[in-house]
């Protein structure tokens, strides 16, 4: 079971990681969070719901005693999770502007720079963890 889990967290933060990157590159080629498709929010989504699973996985492997080597990649995990919740705000039909209150900021810098992070999240949690460094 504890391989099991294993396996599933390390594949979801593969995937978050490649999921990650390429959405906030997505997210540089459109001018304006507007002109994301559905296409676009349907893989933001699946990310966020990876993200999920990744910390659901990581948590239960903390529970049953499997702690990786650097403390820092709980931290890595929270901080992900965190990032998920923000990007909630967004999504079609949805105004990130009522949670920015009045901050002058384009939404889509909002989105790509959380997606950046989470990629960021994936990547350090990957060698803090699996790779072990």
């Amino acid at each position: 079971m504890d391989q099991l889990l294993l396996d599933l967290h390390i594949a979801a933060a593969i995937v978050g990681f490649v999921l990650s990157g390429v959405i906030a590159v997505g997210v540089l080629r459109r001018p304006a969070v507007e002109d994301l498709g559905s296409g676009f929010w349907r893989w933001q989504r699946i990310t966020q719901w990876t993200t999920v699973v990744l910390g659901a996985a990581g948590t239960a492997l903390y529970l049953t005693g499997h702690r990786p080597k650097d403390p820092l990649h709980l931290l890595y995990g929270v901080l992900a999770l965190l990032a998920v919740m923000l990007l909630g705000a967004f999504g079609p039909g949805k105004d990130p502007q009522d949670l920015m209150a009045g901050w002058k900021v384009n939404p889509r810098w909002i989105l790509f720079g959380l997606n950046v992070f989470l990629w960021a999240m994936y990547g350090r949690g990957l060698t803090t963890g699996f790779f072990g460094v």
